[in-house]
């Protein structure tokens, strides 16, 4: 049975600024969170993608900031409110195990498997940085793959780490967003 926490984020986001940013494009419905580009072996990446899929489509993204930093990150997959809070999990990854992505270039991001896939050409990642170095200082960056009809949605943190990804859940099971906690919102005392 999967462990279920109930971090209360509601709370730890009181009076965080919300930034909308650009939609995040998911043609197949699977989402990752990870350091942009992601350097993936190709033909992999789906390996590290959340386990936890939703139709396809178009979502929402949000930047939460707090004292000027990005604190949290969320993909809005419904606008219902969270019932309950769970880890996400990456394909094939046990039940129990949490799933925290490394960052040691200060900037995180979300973005479908497809555009990673994409991102382990050469060429894509030299794009990827160009648009990511006249981004710096805003409070998102929207790397866009106009050939292909993917994105990516990244954002600067100030820092480096190991980050967690959390789904929502509404009171029925269905998925309201993924948010992945950039500042310790599930456990300050870390």
């Amino acid at each position: 049975m999967i462990p279920v926490m109930n971090p209360d984020f509601a709370m730890a986001l009181v009076g965080a600024e919300a930034v909308v940013a650009d939609p995040l494009k998911l043609p197949s419905g699977r989402l990752m969170a990870a350091e942009p580009p992601g350097h993936f072996p190709a033909g992999e990446v789906a390996r590290w993608a959340f386990a936890e899929t939703v139709p396809p489509g178009e979502y929402p993204v949000e930047v939460l900031r707090g004292r000027g930093v990005v604190i949290a990150a969320r993909v809005i997959v419904r606008s219902e409110p969270v019932y309950e809070w769970r880890p996400a999990h990456v394909t094939g990854q046990p039940d129990w195990e949490h799933c925290f992505f490394p960052v040691d270039g200060g900037t995180a991001s979300f973005g479908s498997v497809e555009v990673f896939e994409s991102l382990t050409d050469p060429d894509t990642i030299d794009d990827l940085v160009t648009d990511f170095s006249f981004g710096f200082g805003e409070p998102y960056i929207t790397y866009a793959d106009e050939d292909r009809g993917l994105n990516l949605v990244g954002f600067h943190l100030g820092g480096d780490g190991r980050f967690e990804t959390w789904i929502g859940y509404t009171a029925t099971g269905e998925v309201a967003c993924f948010l992945t906690d950039y500042g310790n919102l599930a456990d300050p005392d870390r």
